[in-house]
């Protein structure tokens, strides 16, 4: 029998209504007993978190892993250490691979690789269309028992509305949710920021909010229609935001999501050409982060994820037009969210966490996110007031592009367990 004594930390269990200081108990991998004095029979290894908070493992629904295919960005490895790194003990990855994961084989892969790594859980995604090309439905049967936990084109929106019905219809079928990436193409063209005064005064072309709005509207007018699970992934604009909340009253099937990025920051990054601000939805003008803010305060967006989007050098030393979208983002989020949401007074540290382990669990049906009794013990304790300053040269992840290099933060994960495996000690991942 092995037993962990986490000591004097201050419990946060969202799912559980705990926020006390206390003990926490794990014995064989599972959560045994939460309260004060605990005084455990046999050996046991002590963890002391005074001073610090003990939380459920965050959990991430939308990180880009690269790998099959496109190893030279990130892989798993390299991955699953930047979750831990950051507190998350679980990773949602997304299905734009090299082949993309439309086809048994690739979750096969990234679920026996994840496995003899031993380091953050990882649940894929299979896509909703072959190739991502929004022609004709993957098999999304054969991708559910191969272990998909949800079905999503990711970067790319379903643009045929009969098609994208069907897919609701089958994934309702399932008992599977859809995760959209909400944008008519007809309307992005060649844009590769929001369009607004920056944009203009760039030279650059723009992409309107309305690519987005008028997407999501579509995505949540049909889902209503077919009683599907909806999960609007990314959210960046005013409108969708009102938008969902429209559509949720009522309708618990329907959540939404929106990243760091699109609460810290704004196309006000982008100046100077700086191609690790070109984002997928692009970051947008101050109206639409303040929308995003009222969305996370109000419980409209109900989960903080980080669209991890590791590539390297070259891919981002490029023309403005030519670089990739997207930044690295699992060893940043919780100190950025902490920072800006928590010491700002926008949430609770509480609502914080529920945004990072049990909201997110509930779109994907897994039993993780929780401190329960007899809950598998994927715990991160956090020293809230340890200052740091976010460098890509101190991170776990290949990735070479961090829109947030350089930014104050407060919060850093000192011990994380996964399966009530102690993988970082001291803020070091062991092994």
């Amino acid at each position: 029998m092995s037993q962990i004594l986490i000591t004097s930390g201050r419990v946060i269990d969202p799912a559980n209504r705990i926020d006390e200081i206390a003990d926490v108990l794990v014995t064989d991998g599972k959560i045994q007993k939460i309260g004060r004095s605990i005084k455990p029979s046999g050996k046991f290894e002590t963890i002391a978190a005074r001073d610090k908070v003990v939380v459920p493992g965050l959990i991430d629904l939308q990180a880009h892993l690269r790998e099959p295919g496109q190893e030279q960005k990130e892989t798993i490895a390299s991955g699953l250490r930047a979750a831990l790194k950051g507190g998350i003990t679980s990773v949602v990855t997304m299905p734009n691979l090299t082949p993309v994961a439309d086809q048994k084989k690739v979750l096969v892969l990234q679920l026996k690789k994840a496995r003899e790594l031993q380091l953050a859980n990882l649940f894929p995604t299979g896509t909703i269309t072959k190739g991502q090309l929004g022609k004709a439905l993957s098999p999304m049967s054969e991708l559910q028992k191969a272990g998909a936990i949800a079905f999503t084109d990711d970067g790319k929106d379903v643009q045929d509305a009969g098609l994208l019905k069907k897919a609701l219809q089958y994934a309702k079928t399932l008992g599977m949710p859809i995760m959209s990436h909400c944008q008519v193409e007809a309307l992005s063209g060649d844009g590769v920021m929001h369009e607004g005064q920056v944009s203009a005064e760039l030279g650059l072309a723009g992409i309107s909010a309305s690519t987005e709005d008028l997407a999501v509207m579509k995505n949540l007018l049909l889902a209503v229609e077919t009683g599907c699970q909806l999960h609007i992934l990314h959210v960046s604009t005013k409108y969708a935001v009102e938008f969902v909340q429209m559509f949720q009253k009522g309708n618990k099937m329907i959540t939404a999501e929106t990243c760091p990025q699109y609460f810290c920051l704004t196309d006000e990054m982008c100046r100077g050409y700086n191609t690790n601000a070109k984002m997928y939805p692009p970051l947008r003008s101050e109206e639409h982060r303040q929308a995003v803010l009222a969305g996370l305060k109000s419980g409209v967006l109900s989960i903080i994820s980080t669209d991890h989007a590791p590539h390297t050098v070259g891919d981002k030393l490029q023309s403005f037009e030519q670089a990739a979208w997207g930044s690295v983002g699992l060893e940043t989020s919780f100190a950025l969210s902490y920072t800006h949401l928590v010491k700002t007074k926008v949430l609770s540290l509480s609502e914080l966490i529920a945004k990072m382990t049990i909201n997110p669990a509930r779109v994907i049906s897994i039993s993780r996110g929780t401190l329960g009794i007899g809950d598998v013990a994927d715990i991160a304790i956090f020293d809230l007031e340890k200052p740091w300053t976010v460098r890509l040269s101190e991170m776990e992840t290949q990735g070479a592009n961090c829109v947030f290099e350089g930014m104050k933060v407060f919060g850093k994960a000192e011990y994380v367990l996964v399966n009530g495996e102690v993988k970082v000690k001291n803020g070091a991942i062991l092994g």
